[in-house]
């Protein structure tokens, strides 16, 4: 079964950081993915570039409308994921334990559906994550679901046939996460997303492109059904 770990982190706190000290954490997750790979759990992983770099596409109608920054204002933002197997959500969160977490973070572990990751060649330039928005009150019917599914994976054979498909993922409904956090030294795990709001991540593309406006031009085509998409530039490492 695949999770995701998203990596919750207070960017001011981040950009704060002495140069040793973000060695050291750069230095832990190398530790914790190697670990992942030796045991045969690491499907993927992405650093994303700060929220200020993100752009939010909003409907109004049947019109999109782009807004920059990232679809909800909070202290912490997604900052980065790591898609595992595990047999079970108790050892997905204990995976979840071993990455390194501060006081100011947290990481939510989230239950993965369909989604793919290519291997394939990638041929454009840089790498971004378009994140679907989903809203807890609006029930999507059984037919656009299956219709919404339909229409990604046209066009996840799109962007492959153009080398632009990295991966992609569904996640169940954010009431189905746990979160991490480290509180005077100890882990503390509660039920439910890392932030209390009506929208919450659904699910996630990562493609190649080679500008933000062509990102911005396929992230309009995969919002299908969703509230918002946010786009978000990957760290190339």
């Amino acid at each position: 079964m695949k999770f995701m770990l998203m990596i919750m982190t207070n960017e001011q706190a981040e950009a704060a950081l002495l140069p040793d000290g973000l060695d050291k954490i750069v230095a832990q997750h190398v530790a914790f993915s190697r670990e992942l790979h030796a045991a045969g759990k690491s499907v993927g992983s992405a650093r994303l570039r700060f929220s200020k770099e993100a752009t939010t596409i909003r409907l109004r109608g049947d019109t999109p409308l782009a807004i920059d920054g990232p679809f909800a204002e909070s202290k912490e933002v997604l900052g980065g994921f790591y898609l595992i197997e595990a047999e079970s959500k108790r050892e997905a969160i204990e995976w979840a334990k071993k990455l390194p977490l501060r006081e100011m973070g947290a990481v939510e572990v989230r239950p993965a559906r369909t989604g793919a990751q290519w291997r394939g060649p990638v041929r454009a330039s840089q790498k971004f994550m378009v994140m679907f928005i989903g809203n807890v009150s609006k029930v999507l019917s059984r037919s656009a679901i299956f219709q919404a599914i339909d229409s990604h994976y046209e066009l996840s054979l799109d962007l492959a046939a153009q080398g632009k498909f990295v991966s992609s993922r569904s996640l169940e409904p954010s009431a189905a996460a746990a979160t991490v956090r480290l509180q005077n030294g100890r882990h503390i795990v509660s039920d439910g997303p890392f932030v209390e709001t009506k929208e919450f991540v659904a699910g996630y593309f990562v493609i190649a492109c080679d500008s933000k406006a062509e990102a911005m031009r396929w992230a309009q085509q995969l919002m299908l059904g969703s509230e918002a998409c946010e786009l978000r530039p990957v760290w190339e490492m």
